[in-house]
């Protein structure tokens, strides 16, 4: 009963993804990204696994190898849905025979849409295609591709939570947002990145320099 979408960029070397569901707290239980890859564990979801394939990766650096020991680790695998986008190379995924129609796993040139108790079977390449053809940032490209499997068929129930998150360069987080629960969470989503993004490259410098950075307050425009 969920639908994310996985996808890297090439100029700027960033890779991250963005997922809703129609339960709470999506962004605790679905996706994780380490550096060069995007892992996901959803449908009958085990956020555990995002460990085993984290790990696979970093030892491996091989997609598949990632996601054998997801799946290798998975209780009952027939149950879960598994994906992997290395920032080089093919995506690859898992549906399990009982994960919920509309289900499945799309692949684009830079991304990975998985879905399952799809409202309609358009949702999946309609992601994909958005995501491909809008130009902007990594952020704002993952946000249309999910706007668009929203308004392709979304799920068959109504959406409550969200999430976005796109690692950046020195292992920072450019995003990591999360709508926890909500009647409209991509929108609500866009909000908190509309809010974000000018403040973000702040919050980087505090990081990396912080004899160099703003304050907070005049990062949030209190000053």
């Amino acid at each position: 009963m969920t639908f994310s979408l996985a996808g890297r960029c090439l100029e700027t070397g960033r890779i991250g993804f963005a997922v809703a569901t129609s339960s709470v707290c999506v962004g605790a239980r679905v996706g994780a990204v380490t550096e060069g890859c995007v892992v996901f564990s959803q449908a009958r979801t085990d956020p555990r696994l995002h460990s085993f394939g984290i790990a696979a990766w970093r030892r491996t650096h091989d997609a598949g190898q990632t996601l054998d020991a997801m799946r290798d680790a998975a209780t009952a695998p027939h149950w879960r849905q598994l994906g992997v986008l290395p920032f080089e190379g093919i995506p690859l995924h898992h549906t399990g025979a009982s994960c919920l129609a509309h289900c499945g796993g799309e692949s684009g040139a830079n991304s990975l849409a998985l879905g399952n108790f799809l409202g309609t079977a358009k949702v999946l390449p309609e992601m994909v295609r958005a995501f491909e053809k809008t130009s902007g940032s990594l952020e704002e490209r993952l946000q249309a591709g999910m706007k668009a499997g929203e308004a392709a068929g979304s799920e068959k129930e109504p959406l409550q939570s969200a999430a976005l998150k796109v690692l950046g360069s020195e292992g920072l987080m450019d995003a990591d947002l999360r709508v926890d629960y909500s009647t409209d969470p991509l929108t609500d989503l866009a909000k908190l990145w509309e809010d974000w993004a000018p403040k973000a490259s702040a919050y980087r410098i505090r990081a990396i320099d912080p004899d160099s950075a703003p304050s907070s307050a005049e990062v949030e425009g209190k000053k």
